[in-house]
């Protein structure tokens, strides 16, 4: 168990501190802490959810059950494999692209 008073309010701050101070062999992804970047994504009592924006109900007495994300190949704990997702990020190509030809390594001017 996690002491919530020496604990902050978000379900990655108590798997930072576990990781801290309970279990250092714990493997999760985390980055920006505010719910951009979708690197602590994770099943939390059968919800997909981000980490960081997931409170933890310190009233309650149950505990919260943690899964990696369930569509995914798992690399270690709650780790997913993600090169799938890249491979498709990729073929989708979500970036802006111009109509014009620059040469390589000259950069396209916005205004």
């Amino acid at each position: 168990p996690v002491d919530m008073n020496e604990c902050g309010p978000m379900l990655l701050d108590a798997l930072i501190k576990i990781k801290n101070e309970q279990d250092p062999t714990l493997t999760f992804r985390r980055s920006c802490r505010e719910g951009i970047c979708g690197s602590c994504a994770m099943n939390v009592d059968g919800a997909n959810g981000l980490a960081c924006l997931t409170y933890i109900n310190k009233e309650s007495k149950d505990a919260h059950k943690i899964y990696p994300l369930p569509h995914m190949h798992v690399v270690k704990d709650l780790v997913p494999d993600l090169s799938t997702f890249y491979e498709q990020y990729k073929s989708i190509e979500p970036w802006l692209q111009s109509d014009e030809v620059k040469a390589e390594g000259v950069e396209h001017l916005q205004s």
